[in-house]
């Protein structure tokens, strides 16, 4: 006779007299199977149980309702796998700072940019986050800075326009500096910064003399919104900065002087002395006299795990003047954490568009310069872009444009990109950039505030929601400006 499969039904609450009759029951049942013989006892006979469905009502009894409705997908592993990773991914979990939750595989996301370097997921450190305006990009850049520096990683945000990054890094243990007209703060585009015990002086000397002069032809390319300085203009530049090399603290206005008073018998190097020095004007007596011509008036704590520079009091100022202030302070923070103060360090570009154009009219050793990979795996530095969408970049040029392509070449180099919602018309133009396929393309429309799409190299794609708690909610939280929702 064939076994009989049957149900046990046990109640959670039965009493231990109730128990011992259940066993026996058991192993009377047993004893009729041995023997062959129909059993006496059928277990469908004892009551059912007597908890609800939806579990007992206690506290913390881990007892409730469970109600899971996927959408429906047919498709074998080998398309699950291959064709469509992104509904088949894996739930591994990176080492990094906690997200949030991966809705693909309904595991803890987490992330860090060196980590993933380790691991070879990544070529790049730099990160980009893309989305519109109450999709919750900056409380994910927010979370996601503080948790990183919980870590140990060290941030640094060189322009804050609305003021919002102070709260963040004072949660943190950091502090902010404040610019803007009329403050006194003064940042030195030229200061040297601490030198590397492992360099000689006369390295030293070498390195902060080409440091300068990179700053000064950044600063002239940017406040001509053109890469072209004449080969007079080199050599007056040079020129000047070596006459100024003998001085402990160089300035601004101290090239500004010396270049206004540059005598040569060549006149063509003369005149050309003279147009620097008119273009050098502005941060001397022009739009942003008095915060980067002097000394410096604060200093840059290269120790403290966040350090925001406040600049919401210079939106009044001209657009191209913005650029340069940004422009001023990253490459003061860069100057201020090399050599000994080396380490690992996010920078959080805020309207990056305008970071972007700084790296193409900043040359080379820009820290924020997405294309010289190995100056940024040298200095420990990651950027990190944030972007309300690929139409930012239209401010840099027109289609096609010299500054817009190499702009556009600069963001493919980030190989961690997080998309949080985008509007309707720009998918497309957002899916021939990154390479997305239709369903990821008809995803991000519909992605809710705080979720993201997350493109790690070539392999990883995850959907994540940012997690916070309550008090992160509270001091990141920017909608309040903009009245209630």
């Amino acid at each position: 006779m064939s076994k009989k499969h049957t149900v046990e039904w046990a109640d959670a609450h039965e009493s231990r007299k109730e128990r011992r009759e259940r066993a026996a029951a058991r192993t009377q049942v047993k004893k009729d199977e041995r023997r062959n013989r129909e059993p006496r006892i059928q277990f469908d006979q004892f009551p059912p149980s007597k908890m609800p469905k939806g579990g007992w009502k206690t506290e913390e009894s881990l007892r409730g309702p469970v109600r899971v409705n996927p959408h429906p997908h047919r498709a074998s592993t080998r398309v699950l796998g291959a064709a469509y990773p992104f509904l088949g991914e894996s739930g591994e979990i990176m080492q990094g700072a906690y997200i949030g939750e991966n809705l693909l595989a309904r595991s803890p996301f987490c992330y860090d940019p060196w980590e993933a370097y380790a691991a070879h997921l990544v070529k790049s450190h730099s990160m980009m986050f893309l989305g519109v305006k109450g999709s919750g990009k900056s409380m994910l850049a927010k979370s996601f800075s503080s948790r990183l520096a919980r870590l140990g990683r060290h941030i640094a945000v060189p322009h804050d326009p609305n003021g919002e990054w102070g709260r963040v890094a004072e949660y943190v243990g950091g502090s902010t500096i404040k610019l803007g007209l009329g403050l006194g703060t003064q940042i030195n585009l030229l200061d040297a910064g601490v030198r590397d015990p492992a360099m000689s002086r006369q390295s030293w000397r070498a390195h902060v003399l080409q440091d300068r002069r990179a700053t000064v032809k950044a600063i002239i390319k940017q406040i001509r919104h053109s890469t072209d300085i004449t080969e007079y203009e080199h050599t007056a530049i040079d020129d000047a900065l070596e006459a100024l090399m003998s001085r402990d603290t160089v300035t601004i206005s101290d090239v500004h002087t010396v270049l206004r008073e540059y005598e040569t018998e060549e006149e063509q190097v003369r005149w050309a002395a003279r147009a620097v020095a008119h273009t050098l004007r502005r941060l001397v007596h022009g739009d942003l006299a008095g915060m980067f011509d002097g000394e410096s008036t604060v200093e840059f704590d290269a120790r403290a795990p966040m350090m925001v520079v406040d600049t919401s009091r210079l939106r009044t100022v001209a657009p191209d003047m913005q650029a340069l202030a940004r422009l001023a302070t990253t490459r003061w923070i860069h100057n201020a954490t090399t050599g000994v103060n080396r380490a690992k360090r996010l920078i959080v570009h805020e309207e990056a568009a305008i970071a972007l154009m700084n790296d193409v009219y900043g040359g080379v050793g820009l820290v924020s310069r997405v294309a010289d990979e190995k100056v940024a795996r040298h200095d420990g530095v990651a950027s990190c872009y944030l972007l309300h969408g690929i139409a930012d970049l239209d401010a840099l040029g027109d289609a096609g444009s010299a500054v817009r392509e190499q702009a556009m070449r600069l963001l493919a180099g980030c190989e961690s990109r997080v998309t949080m919602q985008q509007s309707t018309g720009e998918v497309e133009r957002t899916a021939r950039t990154f390479g997305w396929n239709q369903t990821m393309s008809a995803l991000v429309p519909r992605l809710k505030k705080g979720e993201g799409l997350w493109q790690i190299g070539q392999d990883r794609i995850a959907m994540v929601k940012n997690k916070l708690t309550p008090r992160e909610f509270e001091i990141f939280n920017t909608d309040g400006a903009g009245g209630a929702r």
